[in-house]
């Protein structure tokens, strides 16, 4: 999975953020706030996993069942895709 924009993930007294850097800055005003959950599929996509790979992960870290991680997983990648982020 390809992250187009240039955003940063910043965490701050407890609350996790991507903040856009760079050319970025100039086409969105604000951050986007993430949940822990945000916040831990970002981390894996910053290392490559792909959409599949995701929700595997998301099912076996959150002990959840597969077809919840992967409507949890298709939301979170739909939000960014909106973005124009990834």
């Amino acid at each position: 999975m390809e992250i187009k924009k240039q955003v940063v993930l910043r965490s701050v007294a407890g609350e996790h953020m991507l903040i856009p850097v760079g050319e970025t800055v100039l086409q969105y005003n604000g951050i986007f706030m993430l949940t822990e959950t945000g916040k831990f599929l970002w981390e894996n996509i910053e290392k490559g996993a792909d959409s599949d790979h995701l929700k595997a992960l998301l099912a076996k870290e959150y002990e959840i069942d597969y077809a919840t991680a992967d409507t949890d997983v298709n939301e979170f990648l739909e939000m960014l895709r909106a973005f124009e982020i990834i």
